[in-house]
């Protein structure tokens, strides 16, 4: 997680009292207490660590649902037409959909407004009146001041920059940095980037239109001035700060809302554990009896595979308590949080045995949900072999087996995905002899899933290949190993698409070698301006300082390392003839 400016006593001081609030005492009650608090002693910078010995599924943290935000909980500080949709139990009009109001809101917007407003009004310095100061409005302001006040180590906050009307040295400079990263990895920022503008563009156009549903309802009744000034100080760069809050620290929570992606809450203290891929080490959340959340240790089994004897134990006071945020990539971790785990990792369940201590028995170290995507280069491939190639294209799309070609790591031996497999097989097949102009009419026009465009499919069946058809054709054989009658097309078609692989992740490692030069390029633009101390902005804003700046990099050279040994095994393994 991206540090901030404030020490971490008085993030704890902050945290407590937030707590205190919602527990509606004046000091935590000692049933809810929690035995966890925020360090900076941890690898990430902060995090949160244990306060005592832990024992298997000890309860660590207990959040009731009135400590929560989110829409639900901050119901009244929202206007009403600007609430998504709840959940119907029965249909009142007959089956025909409900209108939505022009005016609706999902809660990534509606939070990160929420945050915007309440940042704002902490830094004009106007107070509130004693009847608009609730223990809501507290807690919330208690909230933000725990808040990073930095993202810069997250990919959207370059390309906001690197699309900054000045121009400077520090916009090529971000600019560089995005072409370094790997292909895949373009495409993810930019699918996060174009979710931020749509939220944006929401808010501005909702603003500019009808500005009083986007004011907190009770102050725009006692204090207009105030809840109107609060909204036209809004600006890019403070909804920016709060999208990404909401963006990198909600978790799921049924809320009863219509839309799924509606239904996740902002959780003070537990939004502060880091990221863990290691069974071994995640405590569970989960869903408290009243709506809430509990933080669970690590269970019994888990904690035997760690620690011997009877009076075993998850840790200790000081060992850093973690979370996982999914079975994500460090392409997926960077684009969505800013960071990616360590190159080389230890997992609890290999300590002590022969695959953490031999490096024979065990090549890869790293995340085990690497892969790289192959999408880009198998279509190129297809479509340089012509009108055969458009063929094999349109096979793959009305067969299913249409993009998200990757190659993995991960379980050992390095290997291609089950998508990836067919389209090699099927690249190395010559179409010729069974799409002859007397095999033409056989083809016919298929309705295909949804997201997938209408293409040709070969009406050949398994019947056709073994009965009627002619069962000496490539492709015929490889339709069965599609649904399982054949292991393979032929031994010859095995070592042309080995080949193919082969070629392929030679290929994508020059497309990082183009991307290792715009790092290189990045690395000596930053260093010319070491002295530049214009890069760091006082107050409220994304741009990261000169460490953001080198630790950013260092994620960037990672990724493109990470790739090379990918490609690298995966070509290694093809060579070897390794089995699928």
């Amino acid at each position: 997680m991206t540090r901030d400016s404030s020490s971490v006593v008085e993030q704890n001081r902050l945290l407590s009292q937030l707590l205190s609030l919602s527990s509606g005492s004046s000091t935590l009650p000692r049933s809810t207490e929690a035995l966890v608090e925020v360090s900076d002693r941890v690898p990430a910078g902060r995090g949160l660590v244990f306060t005592a010995q832990i024992q298997p599924e000890q309860v660590l943290l207990t959040l009731p649902l009135h400590s929560l935000i989110n829409v639900k909980t901050y119901k009244t500080f929202f206007h009403p037409d600007t609430l998504p949709t709840r959940v119907r139990v029965a249909s009142t009009d007959n089956g025909n959909s409900v209108d939505r109001s022009d005016h609706r809101l999902s809660s990534a917007q509606l939070l990160s407004l929420l945050l915007t407003r309440a940042r704002v009004e902490l830094n004009s310095g106007r107070k509130r009146t004693k009847s608009d100061q609730t223990s809501k409005h507290e807690a919330l302001q208690l909230f933000v001041q725990t808040l990073p006040q930095r993202f810069g180590t997250v990919p959207l906050t370059w390309s906001m920059l690197a699309r900054s009307k000045s121009k400077s040295w520090k916009q090529s400079f971000f600019e560089t940095l995005l072409q370094a990263l790997p292909p895949h990895s373009r495409d993810l920022n930019k699918k996060v980037r174009q979710r931020f503008e749509t939220d944006w563009d929401r808010i501005s156009t909702l603003r500019a239109s009808e500005r009083d549903l986007l004011a907190e309802p009770a102050l725009l009744l006692s204090d207009p001035d105030l809840a109107g000034s609060t909204i036209d100080l809004i600006d890019v760069d403070t909804f920016l700060w709060a999208w990404l809050c909401v963006n990198s620290r909600c978790l799921f929570l049924p809320l009863g809302l219509a839309d799924h992606a509606d239904n996740f809450t902002l959780a003070p203290l537990l939004d502060m554990a880091n990221h863990t891929s290691d069974p071994a080490l995640e405590c569970k959340v989960v869903h408290a009896p009243d709506g809430g959340f509990r933080l669970l240790a690590p269970s019994k089994e888990v904690a035997q595979k760690v620690r011997s004897g009877d009076d075993c134990h998850v840790a200790k006071a000081g060992d850093e308590c973690f979370i996982t945020y999914g079975p994500h990539s460090n392409e997926t971790l960077l684009s969505e949080y800013g960071f990616v785990l360590p190159a080389q990792l230890t997992f609890a369940e290999d300590v002590g045995t022969e695959a953490a201590t031999s490096e024979l028995n065990v090549c890869w170290r790293g995340s085990r949900y690497v892969d790289v995507l192959m999408d880009q280069h198998v279509e190129r491939l297809l479509r340089a072999q012509g009108a055969d190639g458009e063929t094999k294209i349109e096979l793959l799309q009305n067969r299913g087996y249409w993009g998200e070609f990757t190659i993995h790591p991960y379980p050992e031996p390095a290997h291609p995905s089950h998508r990836l497999i067919p389209a090699l097989r099927l690249a190395a097949v010559d179409l010729q002899p069974p799409f002859s102009a007397a095999q033409q009419s056989k083809v016919a026009r298929t309705k295909t899933k949804p997201g997938v465009k209408a293409g040709k499919k070969a009406t050949f069946t398994p019947h056709d290949a073994y009965g009627g058809g002619d069962e000496s054709s490539d492709f015929n054989k490889w339709e069965a190993t599609l649904t399982g009658f054949r292991e393979y097309v032929s031994e010859d078609n095995e070592r042309k698409a080995r080949q193919i692989l082969m070629d392929l992740c030679n290929d994508r490692a020059k497309d990082n070698a183009a991307a290792l030069r715009h790092l290189e390029a990045a690395q000596s633009m930053l260093a010319e301006h070491n002295d530049d101390l214009d890069l760091a902005t006082e107050g409220i804003g994304c741009e990261p300082d000169f460490e953001a700046c080198k630790l950013s990099m260092a994620f960037v050279q990672q990724l493109l390392d990470e790739e090379q040994s990918v490609l690298e095994l995966v070509r290694q393994a093809a060579e070897d003839q390794v089995e699928w």
